[in-house]
């Protein structure tokens, strides 16, 4: 019984019982799709992401602006700095609280689904939003967390439709939706 004990005390006071979960850039992105002209759709997306899950929770995802990739660097250039304004704001940010108890509960290759509040922090402007979303144990020490589907942001909400105006004027184009749909899969893994 002692050594029960003291196994437990050795493993609560080991790095790892109080290692955070820091998302692996590699096996994340953050993806956006946005429509020109009524019916031309464009994959976009954010892959140099960093951010970590503390010990109580406490979420925290950077996108940077300067990683975005369109698969065209002259649209990647417009964009961060007409529409996103990425000398003034040079990246986005995400922040809410989880449950990580009930994550590291998870059995590894086990899924639960779950929904997420937090607050994105784009342009200068912070909205309070939901997303569904899948957990799943990839490892002991390795959760991924994806969106079941895409979270729709409003350029409005974060006061960008000057950007798209700036955005439409230069490229010569009729029209750019100003609802884009957003999804996420962020690979977590712990680390001391």
């Amino acid at each position: 019984m002692r050594r029960r004990y003291l196994l437990l005390l050795l493993s609560l006071l080991s790095p790892w019982a109080m290692a955070d979960w820091h998302v692996e850039p590699d096996y994340s992105r953050i993806s956006f799709v946005s429509v020109k002209r009524g019916d031309i759709a464009e994959v976009q997306r954010f892959t140099n992401i960093t951010g970590m899950i503390d010990g109580q929770g406490a979420v925290r995802v950077v996108m940077p602006f300067a990683d975005l990739d369109s698969g065209l660097a002259l649209r990647d250039e417009r964009m961060r700095d007409l529409l996103f304004r990425s000398e003034r704001f040079p990246q986005a940010e995400l922040v809410g609280q989880v449950d990580l108890a009930q994550w590291e509960q998870l059995p590894v290759g086990e899924s639960e689904i779950g929904t997420v509040d937090f607050e994105l922090d784009l342009h200068g402007h912070q909205q309070r939003l939901k997303a569904d979303v899948m957990v799943s144990r990839l490892a002991e020490k390795r959760i991924q967390v994806a969106t079941l589907e895409p979270v729709v942001l409003k350029a409005e909400l974060f006061d960008m439709q000057d950007g798209l105006k700036r955005l439409r004027e230069v490229a010569n184009l009729p029209a750019i939706a100003s609802e884009v749909p957003v999804s996420a899969i962020l690979d977590f893994q712990q680390r001391p």
